[in-house]
């Protein structure tokens, strides 16, 4: 099995939600940490900040903001893609550009959010993901049970 689908069958039964923000305003930090008091929140304000975070936390959610001190959230939404295609990156920015939302969709980021932002959006993007998630836990399920007829089959025919 390969580095990057084990790692999705950690995120798959990992119970806590881990919820990595990265913006380096701390009023946006604080918002988010309101909106999500239930779940692991870890926080970096810097593209190197976050790519150490993103490596030994393994996000379920990744928050990026798309300005930040040492480059900027496409960078970092880079990066991720290229560890892991299925993590889940929502792009912020306090930028009505719609350039800015092409590029994040061009690059992968599974949403956009505009500040300021509410915590009911926060609340909204989280349960989008648990349903994403659920979802993806299903299909596991049906694989596993799909390989393990299979397996059952062949077991009959070799006796």
């Amino acid at each position: 099995m390969s580095e990057q689908g084990f790692k999705s069958i950690l995120k798959a039964y990992h119970p806590d939600l881990v919820v990595l923000v990265v913006e380096d305003q701390m009023m946006f930090i604080k918002d988010v940490k309101h909106a999500l008091p239930q779940h692991r929140v870890m926080f970096a304000r810097t593209v190197e900040e976050a790519k150490s975070c993103y490596d030994e936390g393994l996000p379920d959610i990744t928050f990026i903001d798309i300005d930040l001190p040492d480059g900027n959230g496409f960078e970092l939404l880079d990066y991720i893609r290229a560890r892991d295609l299925e993590a889940y990156v929502i792009m912020l920015t306090g930028s009505k550009m719609q350039e800015d939302v092409i590029t994040s969709q061009q690059k992968g980021a599974n949403g956009y959010i505009l500040k300021p932002f509410t915590k009911s959006k926060i609340e909204q993007t989280v349960e989008k993901y648990l349903g994403v998630r659920e979802k993806g836990i299903q299909s596991l399920l049906v694989l596993t049970e799909k390989h393990r007829q299979a397996a059952m089959q062949d077991e009959k025919k070799g006796d």
